[in-house]
């Protein structure tokens, strides 16, 4: 049975970006976020996850987290088999499903998954199906994201690729500034240009790893030509300057 069913907690200080992972076809990937914030990119289409909402995953497709920041929370997978009831709906799904359980839910949620974990680590395999049945049970089907928000941060985060500003992104958009990141905000609570300095920032970040690119460069390639303004944006964003940061890795 262990084999069929895993969940583990995970407890991420800072930030970390650019992890790939997938699961085999018949087994179902899942994330319940109880602190922080992660935008992961499922074939092509972002999922900002915040506390209080899991994330169903059906197998044999990539996951890409893009960006995760003082995230707390529990994953893990399972296997259809697994289930005392395979019917559900949602297991059935595509696509993956984001969904929030608000306030006395999201408290119920954490404390059943926090008994999971105790529960798979006593291989109590007969709890843990009948967890999974009543979670099943209460997740909807798939949810909508809005279109403007979510090919937004699609672009912000494109990989090796320079943050623009937020209106060459509403031009793109077809939309202006204001409308950018008013949608935004009301969709992600954070504005577009949040998301354009958190992109940036994790961008300067993956690069100063690199040696062999000098802090010009850097600075170059995340969108910021002035080395002097890029350094004063990293030193605001993180305390220490790109030079400090790198040679602390």
């Amino acid at each position: 049975m262990k084999n069929l069913f895993r969940i583990k907690l995970y407890h991420v200080e800072g930030y970390r970006v650019y992890n790939h992972m997938n699961y085999k076809p018949g087994r179902i990937g899942f994330s319940f976020m109880m602190e922080g914030e992660a935008l992961v990119e499922v074939e092509g289409r972002n999922y900002l996850m915040n506390p209080g909402q899991l994330l169903l995953v059906p197998g044999d497709k990539e996951i890409i987290v893009k960006h995760v920041s003082n995230a707390v929370g529990y994953d893990g997978s399972f296997d259809i088999d697994f289930l005392k009831d395979a019917s559900y709906p949602v297991l059935h799904n595509q696509e993956p499903l984001l969904q929030s359980f608000w306030f006395d839910d999201a408290v119920f949620m954490a404390a059943l998954f926090k008994r999971m974990d105790a529960a798979f680590e006593d291989k109590d395999w007969a709890f843990l199906q009948s967890a999974m049945d009543l979670i099943l049970g209460q997740l909807r089907g798939p949810s909508r994201v809005a279109v403007i928000p979510e090919k937004f941060l699609q672009m912000v985060f494109e990989r090796d690729k320079a943050p623009m500003n937020v209106a060459d992104y509403a031009t793109l958009l077809g939309v202006t500034p204001n409308y950018l990141n008013k949608t935004v905000k009301n969709h992600t609570h954070r504005t577009a240009i949040d998301w354009i300095e958190i992109a940036r920032l994790n961008m300067a970040k993956q690069y100063l790893k690199d040696r062999s690119l000098s802090i010009a460069q850097i600075a170059e390639k995340t969108g910021l030509v002035d080395q002097s303004y890029f350094s004063r944006f990293f030193k605001k964003k993180t305390g220490v300057t790109p030079t400090e940061f790198r040679n602390g890795l």
